[in-house]
């Protein structure tokens, strides 16, 4: 059971967001807040798996309150003005929710903290599975289709990627490695922004690189500590 609590000033919005919460089976809310400082407080004693958090609130918004957590919870921001949806996703929300929140769009919210909480659970089951899992990549006319753990690395081309395979073969398609990115199996993670790489084939991690199969590519300051969170994961599975 995925522990929540709701942060809004609006009672009506409390209302609708525990209405929605009360009819999945797999999430609860364990508190409800119309004051960011007494949250905050809350928060500073008692541990919660998800905050749904409006944005623009009194004395404290939304996004101050979130800076100011030194343990972040995940957290689906939920708010009336879309003109916040940069800065919080920078903040790596979960999701971030334009009031009036509709139920399939709440649902598809949580679905992706339930899945993130049952990959954390079970990583090893659920991941491992991926290594047969197959990408499809149109190249002008054609489709070319192989396994994720052939490819070696990622690269920007101007206006392409090229997909680098194990076996020398270079396909170049009309994409960018952002989109891509949304659909990288665990193994695979961004080091530049020109490049990513598949954690099966690195080699050696350098202070400003990483060697994969006798190649050097830069390590990108902004990317730096994702890769290497994201490569200790990878470690304690194999």
């Amino acid at each position: 059971m995925i522990k929540s609590i709701i942060i809004d000033d609006e009672p009506k919005a409390i209302e609708l967001l525990k209405n929605y919460i009360d009819r999945l089976d797999f999430i609860c809310s364990i508190s409800e807040f119309r004051s960011s400082l007494k949250a905050f407080h809350f928060l500073q004693k008692e541990e919660v798996d998800l905050i749904f958090l409006d944005i623009n609130m009194p004395v404290l918004s939304g996004i101050e309150l979130y800076r100011s957590l030194k343990n972040r919870p995940p957290v689906i921001f939920t708010t009336a003005y879309s003109n916040y949806a940069v800065e919080g996703f920078e903040l790596e929300a979960i999701d971030y929710l334009i009031k009036p929140i509709q139920f399939p769009r709440f649902l598809k919210s949580c679905n992706r903290i339930k899945s993130r909480a049952e990959e954390k659970a079970n990583p090893s089951s659920k991941n491992f599975n991926h290594l047969n899992d197959m990408v499809f990549v149109k190249s002008g006319i054609k489709t070319h289709s192989f396994l994720w753990r052939e490819i070696l690395h990622l690269a920007k081309d101007e206006n392409y990627v090229k997909y680098c395979h194990s076996s020398g073969k270079q396909i170049l398609s009309r994409q960018t490695l952002g989109e891509i990115e949304k659909t990288f199996p665990f193994y695979f993670s961004r080091i530049h922004k020109s490049y990513a790489l598949s954690l099966l084939h690195i080699e050696e991690v350098r202070s400003n690189s990483v060697i994969s199969r006798n190649q050097e590519f830069p390590l990108g300051r902004t990317f730096k500590k994702t890769f290497q969170d994201k490569l200790e994961r990878f470690k304690a599975l194999i």
